[in-house]
């Protein structure tokens, strides 16, 4: 956490640190073990996860996404620094590129988000094969944009089997440039059915719940990722800089949850280079 922070503002919400705000367990000593992970995923619902990615790949990864902004979107300043610093231009507002697939499946943006490293991650994770939503989130964000506290599940309740999130950041990011929050422990509230509707972002009794939640964030660099349960409730914290926050996130779940490929999701197999 920043040194000196003493609120933050999450989603809607301004939480003190050190309160309502702590900083995010590290779980990247439990890489070398599955068993670890997954318990971390059923107590905790997330687990941080440092130096993954290979850190070339990623900046790669970002260098498709900033020069897509500044040459498709005129909203990147290159006369007061580098085009990699991402710096807004004109106080542009950061926008969804979700789905927008000459970036999202651009070889390089592909080399990260179906890499060797997540599959041979969430592969050990699941006991089995995973499989990947196909469509890919892409985040923008500009100063003082962030994203609203709520919940993956109901979007994807149709087909969510053990379902499990990866945001990646495309840079180095404090809270003070729009990390991911979660909720601590939301994914163990009763409000989340099969069949419940799509249009919710919240599970029944949040309300009440979120009152004493307490949330937990970090600094993140490029390489590292964040898993977690689809049922967590989670938000960013606002971007109070100059310079544009970029990151991704995939859907993962295990492909012995389905019959082949459906709904989007691709199967991984054992021989699968997964773009190398």
């Amino acid at each position: 956490m920043e040194s000196g922070t003493r609120e933050v503002r999450v989603g809607n919400l301004t939480l003190k640190v050190g309160e309502r705000l702590k900083e995010m367990v590290d779980s990247t000593d439990t890489l070398s073990d599955p068993s670890a992970i997954r318990k971390r995923l059923t107590e905790d619902g997330y687990v941080l996860l440092r130096g993954v990615l290979d850190k070339k790949k990623v900046m790669d990864a970002r260098r498709v996404v900033v020069s897509a902004l500044d040459k498709e979107w005129n909203v990147i300043d290159t006369k007061n620094g580098d085009i990699m610093e991402a710096r807004t231009l004109n106080d542009s507002k950061g926008f969804l590129l979700t789905g927008y697939r000459p970036i999202t499946h651009h070889k390089d943006v592909l080399s990260v988000l179906e890499s060797r490293e997540l599959v041979h991650l969430f592969e050990s994770i699941f006991k089995g094969a995973p499989t990947t939503f196909n469509n890919k989130w892409v985040r923008v964000q500009s100063k003082g944009q962030f994203t609203d506290e709520h919940s993956d599940f109901f979007r994807f309740c149709h087909c969510a089997h053990d379902l499990h999130v990866c945001w990646i950041p495309l840079g180095n990011y404090t809270p003070l440039e729009g990390t991911l929050a979660v909720c601590s422990g939301s994914h163990k509230l009763a409000g989340y059915k099969e069949k419940a509707d799509m249009k919710c972002e919240l599970p029944d009794g949040f309300d009440k719940f979120s009152k004493d939640a307490v949330w937990r964030t970090s600094k993140f660099n490029v390489g590292d990722i964040l898993i977690f349960d689809v049922r967590v409730v989670h938000a960013s914290t606002m971007n109070t800089t100059e310079r544009f926050r970029i990151s991704m996130d995939t859907r993962w779940q295990p492909a012995k949850a389905q019959e082949g490929d459906h709904f989007g999701f691709r199967v991984f197999k054992k021989s699968d280079s997964a773009n190398g």
